[in-house]
């Protein structure tokens, strides 16, 4: 019985002297992984400012083509817009789901009210 609890002992500690040691080589790596992780940050960082200068530019692009469109094409995607959200909300999509099939809509709206050379509508004055 004595034999067997030190054996268990024994083991025990090399398991334990096994598991400082592979702890002890994992800490050795954390330096050269955090540089690896900073150069990757400072790779990003300095792609971020070209890319959302791409975005921008494409967006603007992008609503200038739906400006130009006509206002029927434009009401006819927005309602399949909306009514495509409205059933993927009643077949039991997710918020996100849902959200996402009604943003072409809004998109498509902006670009509406948004046209340079819209006619500004001047409400009359009613008679008594």
């Amino acid at each position: 019985m004595e034999t067997q609890r030190h054996g268990r002992l024994d083991g025990a500690r090399s398991a334990i002297a096994h598991a400082r040691a592979r702890v002890s080589d994992a800490i050795g790596h954390v330096p050269t992984i955090a540089g690896h992780a900073r150069a990757r940050a400072e790779q990003v960082a300095d792609a971020v400012p070209g890319a959302l200068g791409r975005a921008q530019v494409g967006a603007a692009e992008g609503v200038t083509r739906l400006q130009t469109m006509s206002d029927s094409r434009l009401r006819l995607l927005a309602a399949a817009s909306v009514g495509f959200g409205a059933g993927l909300r009643l077949a039991g999509a997710s918020r996100l789901a849902t959200l996402a099939g009604f943003v072409p809509a809004s998109v498509l709206g902006f670009a509406i009210v948004s046209r340079p050379d819209r006619p500004v509508v001047v409400p009359r004055p009613t008679r008594p």
